[in-house]
């Protein structure tokens, strides 16, 4: 049994975020989905899921390479909220811009915000670890 509930996506590659959803439906098929194609949308759209007192999302994963506001900036937008509620909010960063070369020093920089990092194109069986 998992202990995810509510899962979100940011991302704006359209055919990454359907092939994850399916993934996702097959696996978890009762529970709760979001999806958004950029920080700037996430963001709203958890103003607005605190503001209608809907629970947020368990599980985040967060693309870094997006219009509007990038993943490293929704990191840093999201972090007061985050320390503001009483809710553990694990975030994976799903990219094809980590450098595997440099991903020790994204995760000294960004260990605290971060559960980890995990590099496009991902393999269905790495989704399904971090939902389980």
């Amino acid at each position: 049994m998992t202990r995810v509930k509510s899962i979100c996506i940011i991302d704006d590659d359209k055919v990454y975020t359907f092939g994850v959803k399916k993934l996702i439906k097959s696996e978890l098929p009762e529970h709760e989905f979001h999806s958004f194609e950029n920080g700037k949308e996430a963001m709203d759209g958890i103003q607005n899921m605190i503001e209608s007192g809907q629970n947020l999302p368990d599980l985040i994963l967060l693309d870094i390479d997006m219009p509007q506001m990038n993943g490293w900036e929704f990191l840093l937008e999201f972090e007061p909220i985050r320390e503001a509620i009483d809710k553990k909010i694990e975030v994976f960063v799903i990219s094809s811009r980590i450098d595997e070369s440099q991903q020790e020093l994204y995760k000294v920089e960004w260990d605290e915000k971060v559960s980890d990092f995990i590099k496009k194109p991902v393999a269905a069986s790495a989704i399904r670890e971090i939902l389980h």
